[in-house]
């Protein structure tokens, strides 16, 4: 019985062994109200960080969407861009993108969302569940510890050679660590 409980014991720390290995902070965000409400947040449980969001999409979304990751790292003080490319979703998905940290990012996403990130949008609830990293993400694999600011924007074109219409954008910081043992 001692050798069952013991066994018990290390599956279930084996299990668990991926640590959360992020932080998030200083969350700014703008939804525009014509076409979404809704909020965008960090949550905190237990020294685990979460990013989420839960928004209500208005009207349909189609012809071209341009989503913008800015991803800068913090090295000797100053901030070096690491990721800033435009992807236009009803073109290509981003769990294709050519950019190995846009494609990692956009499979870790698709663990936590409930829409595909390709257009055309529908009116709906779009939600991210609790995103985080855990010692365990392939993105670890990709970029180093440290400091990182990122900037997302969407911005639609109804039509070919429309002006751009902003649907949102927000900055968020977090903080990449190794796991403790």
């Amino acid at each position: 019985m001692l050798k069952q409980c013991l066994l018990l014991v290390l599956l279930v720390q084996l299990i668990d062994r991926s640590v959360a290995v992020v932080r998030f902070e200083n969350l700014k965000y703008e939804l525009n109200k014509d076409y979404m409400h809704g909020n965008i947040f960090i949550k905190s449980q237990n020294d685990k960080y979460m990013f989420g969001a839960d928004v209500e999409l208005a009207k349909k979304i189609d012809g071209s969407v341009i989503i913008t990751p800015h991803v800068q790292h913090l090295v000797n003080g100053e901030y070096h861009t690491m990721v800033n490319v435009d992807l236009d979703t009803c073109k290509v998905d981003p769990v294709m993108s050519e950019n190995a940290i846009v494609r990692t990012i956009a499979k870790e996403s698709t663990k936590f969302i409930n829409f595909s990130l390709m257009c055309p949008y529908n009116p709906g609830r779009y939600l991210l569940n609790d995103f985080t990293l855990d010692s365990e993400s392939p993105l670890l694999k990709l970029i180093p510890n440290g400091k990182y600011k990122m900037e997302l924007k969407a911005h639609h074109y109804p039509t070919p050679g429309s002006a751009a219409v902003m649907l949102f954008m927000y900055s968020v910081d977090f903080e990449l660590f190794a796991a403790a043992s």
